[in-house]
């Protein structure tokens, strides 16, 4: 399908053939906005086979989605950041999901992914991205970006909220733009939009101010465990004895994807 964003943009439905273009191989700055190809996967909620309900931390995301602009789900692969984001995601109408790659640390790919995201299911904007021109400084372009974008979601969003989801956001702290855009986008969230980041580390720049000053939200890996309790119940869904869970969770300090691969060795054994 083809998806206009002020420029035409093209969607590649499936990723399950993907190769690098020399689109993507280009340096940082020097991508072309018309010829931006995306990858509609990207832009979809994963699924999985089997949907482990966490009632404790949805509950936790609620709450943060209503104290705070942001949320940041922090934790190594494996812990569950995005099963869980997937599974709150749920409780909203209006979802924006993008997941990020490496390649997405040129600015222009980045910007393109997070627009289609938005308004891929409300229909194109008008001109998000501005009359910004290769001599403006990337702090510039950032700015225009957002104020285009803020904008137009305000009318678009009133009655329903909006839900952004990040995931591995980690892939571009590196780029030379991600500080700005960091802190520009959650001081310019609106009420009706909450932003979800999943990262397996915390971003480089530091997030006690965020923090002091109720803007976001920070769940670590700690939180993510899950506790004596949830392990007996994963077990328990799975048809296995909870008499064996509690070593389980001891083994696997919690740990989402170790007590699973516990699950299977229990099943096949």
């Amino acid at each position: 399908m083809t998806f206009s964003l002020h420029e035409n943009i093209e969607f590649i439905e499936s990723a399950s053939q993907f190769e690098i273009s020399p689109l993507l191989m280009r340096k940082p700055g020097k991508t072309r906005k018309a010829d931006i190809h995306l990858f509609a996967e990207k832009l979809r909620i994963p699924e999985f086979d089997k949907n482990i309900s966490r009632p404790r931390l949805n509950e936790l995301l609620a709450k943060s989605a209503i104290q705070f602009g942001a949320t940041l789900i922090c934790g190594r692969a494996g812990t569950g950041k995005t099963a869980l984001a997937a599974d709150f995601a749920r409780e909203y109408k209006n979802v924006a999901w993008y997941s990020v790659e490496s390649a997405d640390s040129d600015w222009n790919i980045f910007s393109k992914y997070l627009t289609a995201s938005i308004f891929e299911k409300s229909g194109s904007p008008k001109n998000v991205f501005g009359k910004d021109s290769d001599s403006d400084a990337i702090q510039e372009k950032i700015s225009k970006f957002f104020g285009g974008l803020f904008s137009q979601i305000g009318d678009r969003y009133k009655e329903e909220p909006l839900l952004i989801v990040l995931d591995d956001i980690h892939h571009i702290f590196d780029a030379e733009w991600f500080n700005d855009f960091f802190h520009l986008f959650i001081h310019s969230l609106l009420p009706e939009v909450h932003l979800l980041l999943l990262s397996r580390s915390k971003p480089p720049a530091p997030l006690w101010r965020l923090r002091s000053k109720q803007v976001l939200n920070v769940v670590d890996e700690k939180l993510l465990a899950l506790n004596v309790e949830e392990t007996e119940q994963l077990f328990n869904e799975y048809g296995l004895n909870s008499a064996n869970s509690e070593k389980a969770h001891t083994a696997a300090f919690g740990r989402i994807s170790k007590l699973m691969l516990s699950i299977e060795s229990t099943k096949e054994g």
